[in-house]
């Protein structure tokens, strides 16, 4: 049996998180179901590079989940739609897992479109992370009912398992983490914030660490613009590279939060990693997704709108999320994920209902499938692709430029030659016009004069 998993392949590497866990947690619900390793094979395809002989050849289709759907600048909605019709075409069982909202403000025809996505026969089950009723003037006429999941990325835990708890060993102070993303994160999502208005927030909260001696260090989730941007926020400010911390790969990402005992979010997924690692954080509102995961987790007051996300208020905050020694993740919110994936498969591959593992079973096995270097090079290879296309945006944007300003160099050298011309032309009217002046003086200088004599003759005669 081939399964195919479908899901963002990026830089920021939350997205990439998700492919982990999901197909991690799809394997131990393979193994509830009674298959062995050999009786099937999973493999992925990133949603915007879509293969078609690779999906035609699959028997079942799962989208693994993330912010999938919605009319956003992630640009998945086509993809979505060519990848079902293909299903649809060829009779491919497909699950839509742990969707995320992202602005999921629809006109008519945008709506009717994607309802007509979710209504091809091929589409089997739908679980969303956030919210179902954001899904529901969707999924009118589906015929299955949308149930509420977590994202995968919670079960990082269980993953990452040895290398966490080598992290924790090794702490020697408390500290905080403070996100950086890119400062176009906020327009694209319709926000006011700049990286200027970014960099003056976090100026003004290191100050306050510093009077309060809370040690800090900064991080990003691994986006080429995120790092930049972080490098340009710390310049501003005066942080020392010490305090930064750029991750290439998933794995240092995880590693990264372990080391932190509260995390000031701003990527949604650096929160979800904190709670996967009881490690308790807040974030700013820059997008409707995040006060819903907060919510989903029991604490909305941790999902700080940007209008009140001043250093102070921030300040109290951290203070209190350091006082919270208690934090950790549900158990039961782990499971709404595995329970869908489960039931689900079994409804739809036809296996007889086994009794489902429980959380210890499940997150026993989770711990046995570690993240290895295989993912590691996956993520090596996406950052390097993805640097080589900010690299190559750079320089076609450059020879442009050049190009432009070759042909503002031959137009301004045509503007001076004709200048030059006009300038002789001028300075021959110029000499024209100073003799037909000195010509007419001559003329009103001395033509009464001569008419005078002319007159006084006459008169005299």
């Amino acid at each position: 049996m081939k399964i195919l998993t479908i899901s963002f392949f990026d830089d920021n590497f939350g997205d990439m998180l998700i492919r982990i866990c999901f197909d991690r947690l799809l394997t131990v619900a393979m193994k509830n179901l009674g298959y062995s390793d050999g009786d099937y094979v999973i493999d992925n395809m990133h949603i915007k590079e879509i293969d078609e002989e690779k999906i035609a050849s699959a028997d079942l289709i799962l989208f693994s989940g993330g912010a999938m759907f919605g009319f956003n600048n992630l640009g998945s909605f086509d993809a979505i739609d060519a990848i079902t019709a293909i299903a649809e075409k060829k009779g491919i069982p497909v699950v839509f897992s742990s969707l995320g909202i992202n602005n999921m403000h629809a006109d008519e025809e945008s709506g009717a479109r994607l309802n007509a996505i979710l209504t091809r026969k091929c589409v089997r089950a739908m679980s969303v992370r956030e919210s179902v009723d954001a899904f529901t003037p969707f999924t009118e006429g589906c015929g299955f009912e949308v149930v509420s999941v977590c994202d995968p990325a919670v079960w990082t835990k269980h993953i990452y398992r040895n290398e966490i708890m080598e992290i924790k060993r090794a702490k020697k102070r408390r500290t905080v983490g403070l996100n950086v993303v890119r400062g176009g994160l906020f327009k694209a999502n319709g926000k006011k914030w700049t990286l200027d208005d970014e960099a003056a927030y976090f100026k003004g909260l290191v100050k306050l660490f510093d009077e309060k001696g809370i040690d800090y260090r900064f991080f990003t989730n691994g986006s080429v613009l995120d790092n930049n941007s972080m490098a340009y926020i710390a310049k501003q400010i005066g942080v020392s590279d010490d305090k930064l911390i750029s991750p290439d790969s998933t794995r240092e990402v995880v590693r990264a939060i372990a080391g932190f005992d509260t995390v000031l979010a701003i990527r949604m997924h650096s929160a979800i990693i904190s709670y996967a690692l009881d490690i308790p954080s807040l974030d700013i509102v820059w997008n409707e997704k995040i006060p819903y995961f907060y919510k989903n987790i029991g604490y909305p007051d941790r999902a700080l709108e940007m209008e009140f996300c001043t250093p102070e208020v921030v300040l109290r905050m951290t203070q209190d999320l350091l006082d919270d020694r208690g934090f950790k993740a549900d158990e039961s919110y782990l499971m709404s994920l595995y329970d869908f994936l489960y039931k689900t498969l079994g409804t739809i591959l036809k296996k007889p209902a086994n009794s489902a593992y429980s959380f210890a079973d499940v997150s026993h096995l989770m711990s046995m499938q570690e993240s290895g270097i295989t993912d590691d090079v996956t993520d090596y290879r996406t950052k390097i692709r993805r640097g080589r296309y900010c690299y190559q945006t750079l320089f076609s944007s450059d020879m442009e430029r050049r190009a432009q300003i070759r042909s503002l160099k031959k137009e301004v050298k045509e503007m001076k030659k004709l200048a030059d011309e006009y300038k002789e032309k001028y300075e021959e009217l110029a000499a024209q016009t100073e003799e037909d002046r000195k010509k007419l003086f001559r003329i009103n200088h001395f033509f009464p004069v001569r008419v005078y004599h002319k007159l006084f003759k006459r008169k005299k005669k």
